[in-house]
């Protein structure tokens, strides 16, 4: 997966070594995991997503999104291996670094090359997580590179992507456009939609609401699609941190079909 390199090396230490700084106020809340699961439960997902995007923005995101990936929205990026993301960092002509960081509450981060002595941007994740959760910060990272390219507004410094900064996402429009890319590569719109329809039906919820039978629906298919469920092997506190992500990419996933039929 990794682009062998010294200066790229060089360039992700540095930028590693300011995480802990930069990301101080993510770090110290990825330490309460159930408040941020709280937040995420309660947050109306469909006003978020029109507050930050409209449906012309999301178009051409995804439009973007199938010069790399083909059937994009239309079937589940992957599978998830070290030969998909080299084969797309190369078509995307990016930069890759994938190596185990301290701390799990990071899981990656983009930077552009105007940001760094580097011909290329540069893609950083945390590979000390499960699978599904690097391919979730890689197709993320993607989704920054995308909005250098065509959307607003464009990303500026590093962007780091904590754990337990969901519920910031949803206030910023580069971070919810990059959690759109990683949304649909994978949860495509005919997956989304039988989930949609068949927990909407066992819970009896109206639009915009996200009940349990969702949630089942969700956690079946990512065990079905991509071997993910939460386990014993697992911490406590990680097992908390996949359900943070799996809450807020399952109701972005469902406002996305919602308000813009995506």
């Amino acid at each position: 997966m990794n682009h062998h390199s010294t200066a790229i090396d060089k360039v992700v230490q540095s930028i590693l070594a300011k995480a802990g700084i930069l990301g101080a106020k993510e770090l110290e809340e990825w330490k309460r995991p159930h408040a941020e699961i709280r937040k995420l439960s309660q947050t109306d997902y469909g006003a978020s997503l029109r507050r930050q995007l409209n449906f012309d923005q999301i178009t051409e995101l995804v439009y973007r999104a199938t010069d790399v990936w083909p059937n994009f929205n239309r079937a589940a990026v992957g599978p998830l291996s070290e030969k998909f993301f080299s084969r797309s960092a190369d078509a995307l002509s990016l930069n890759l670094k994938a190596a185990p960081y301290n701390s799990l509450a990071l899981y990656g981060f983009y930077v552009d090359r105007s940001e760094t002595s580097l011909e290329k941007p540069l893609i950083y994740v945390n590979s000390a997580h499960h699978t599904l959760a690097i391919g979730t910060a890689f197709c993320h990272e993607v989704g920054h590179h995308f909005c250098t390219e065509i959307a607003k507004p464009k990303p500026s410094g590093i962007r780091f992507y904590f754990d337990a900064a969901y519920s910031e996402h949803l206030r910023d429009e580069a971070e919810l456009a990059a959690d759109v890319i990683a949304c649909l590569a994978g949860y495509p719109k005919a997956a989304a939609k039988a989930i949609h329809e068949k927990g909407q039906q066992k819970d009896g919820v109206k639009r915009g609401q996200f009940g349990d039978g969702v949630l089942q629906g969700v956690r079946g298919y990512l065990k079905e699609c991509y071997g993910f469920d939460f386990s014993a092997k697992l911490s406590p506190d990680q097992n908390f941190q996949y359900l943070a992500g799996m809450i807020h990419y399952a109701k972005l996933r469902m406002a996305l079909l919602e308000e813009y039929d995506v």
